[in-house]
């Protein structure tokens, strides 16, 4: 599978999960879909756009209106195989980059079973979230809302709100791993898989400060892959911040760059930016 293709398949993937878990969303004609929930939450972004063929500049301007009338401040991911006419409206309109996230691929087979690139600590066991439990399901929302956060962060409620619908989506399935000690068994660190036709999405990573480097990120990245090998996924795709520690850990194993996104926004007076 060439990049064209997976770029393809993961952009896609990213329009329609986002929306089909966003309050509203706002249809590409070109292609593409703007999605939005309150202000401040990272689904508040458009994706897809310019994968289908050029874009027009007033397509551009209708998302960022859009976004704007609610008090948000207007987000595109860019990917680099879009068409360029969704960079240079961008540019005209006053789009400024605020980051830029790796996309990074690695090829599955059925036949395949992926171990951790280090041997992980035995008190590791990891389980998959039941969708109707819902402890369970708020137990995984709050893993992966603090794993990177300050120890007094508090995550606000209307989060466990969205999060709780990532779970609960039907083509994701969301994973915990605990390791247990001489005190008993403490849920450590969080991550969830969407499938998606022929590729599977590793998100939502995150592992809880005491429980670093130990192998648990590692375990977490291994039962899933190895559960969406087992699907039918031909790809699996993975988003991380350059050079960050996620990046670092999934080409331990066997994940490479596919293409480097960029995040584009118009900021404004009084306008939220998108957490995440």
């Amino acid at each position: 599978m060439d990049i064209l293709q997976i770029a393809q398949l993961e952009e896609t993937r990213l329009a329609i999960g986002v929306a089909e878990i966003s309050d509203h969303t706002l249809p590409i004609k070109s292609g593409g879909v703007a999605c939005r929930g309150m202000p401040g939450w990272w689904n508040n972004t458009a994706a897809g756009l310019g994968m289908s063929g050029p874009i027009e500049r007033e397509e551009i301007e209708q998302v960022a209106k859009w976004y704007e009338a609610a008090g948000i401040e207007p987000r595109i991911e860019g990917c680099p195989l879009a068409d360029a006419s969704l960079f240079k409206h961008c540019e005209e309109l006053n789009f400024h980059v605020r980051g830029f996230d790796n996309v990074l691929y690695r090829e599955l087979s059925g036949n395949e079973h992926v171990q951790p690139a280090q041997t992980p600590d035995p008190t590791i066991s990891i389980r998959i979230v039941n969708k109707a439990d819902e402890a369970e399901v708020r137990a995984y929302s709050r893993l992966s809302m603090t794993g990177f956060s300050p120890p007094d962060f508090v995550p606000p409620e209307t989060d466990f709100n969205l999060w709780s619908r990532v779970v609960k989506h039907p083509r994701t399935f969301s994973f915990i791993a605990s390791v247990r000690d001489a005190t008993g068994t403490h849920d450590a660190g969080a991550g969830a898989l969407e499938m998606h036709d022929e590729i599977a999405c590793l998100f939502g990573l995150s592992t809880l400060q005491p429980y670093r480097k130990r192998g648990v990120q590692q375990s977490l990245i291994a039962a899933r892959l190895n559960l969406a090998a087992s699907k039918g996924a031909r790809v699996a795709t993975i988003g991380s911040r350059p050079g960050a520690g996620t990046e670092r850990n999934v080409r331990r194993m066997g994940f490479q760059t596919a293409y480097t996104k960029v995040f584009l926004t118009r900021a404004g007076p009084g306008l939220v930016p998108a957490r995440g």
